[in-house]
């Protein structure tokens, strides 16, 4: 699996450019304390600093298919002494609510949240649906990705070394499926991204 051997150099190259952004989404999401919060392909665990400041006592669980992404999530957990963040292997469809609940004590989550994840997954609308069933009502679910209205170099790049597809409309499923949904372009070059990083964020009716 690519992202196996991705994992070993992917917090030292692709993902440095991502962490102002990644603090920038989870302020949209905006999480409270003692919440459960989903984090769908969770990776190496990149949001996890941002959601640990805002959930206090919370739980974050953290589902992702690439053994080698938890394997780096673990040794970031363990360096920062975090206790309360539950990896799961597993891919999404068969993560369902009973799972989440054996891992948080509740059946649904208070907060989603999949960061470059959906322009990556092939059954990406699939995905978003399972993970949408996860939330609770009144919950919030976040997409924090890139979208490449124009197609240059830097797109055909970032799409070669991360499996992605930034011609995907990715937050329109959200943006049908929610009330009170916002999205948000955020600060950041296509040249530098491949396209425009973006958050969009709903509540769950």
């Amino acid at each position: 699996m690519w992202y196996d051997v991705f994992s070993t150099f992917y917090d030292t190259t692709l993902e440095r450019l991502y962490h102002k952004p990644r603090e920038e989404a989870i302020s949209v999401l905006n999480p409270k304390p003692g919440s459960v919060v989903l984090d769908i392909a969770c990776g190496t665990g990149q949001n996890f600093p941002f959601l640990e400041e805002r959930i206090g006592d919370g739980i974050i669980v953290g589902v992702d298919q690439s053994k080698g992404m938890l394997n780096q999530a673990e040794k970031r957990c363990t360096k920062a002494g975090w206790n309360n963040v539950k990896l799961v292997c597993s891919d999404i469809h068969d993560f369902d609510r009973e799972s989440l609940k054996n891992h948080s004590g509740k059946q649904q989550a208070d907060f989603v949240i999949c960061a470059l994840g959906l322009s990556v997954i092939n059954d990406w609308t699939a995905v978003f649906q399972k993970s949408f069933d996860l939330l609770k009502q009144g919950g919030r679910f976040a997409i924090f990705d890139a979208h490449a209205e124009k197609r240059i170099l830097q797109t055909w790049t970032t799409e070669w070394l991360s499996g992605a597809d930034l011609s995907r409309k990715v937050w329109e499923p959200l943006e049908k499926e929610t009330v009170v949904f916002e999205k948000h372009i955020l600060p950041g070059s296509p040249r530098i991204f491949g396209g425009h990083l973006f958050v969009a964020v709903g509540e769950k009716p």
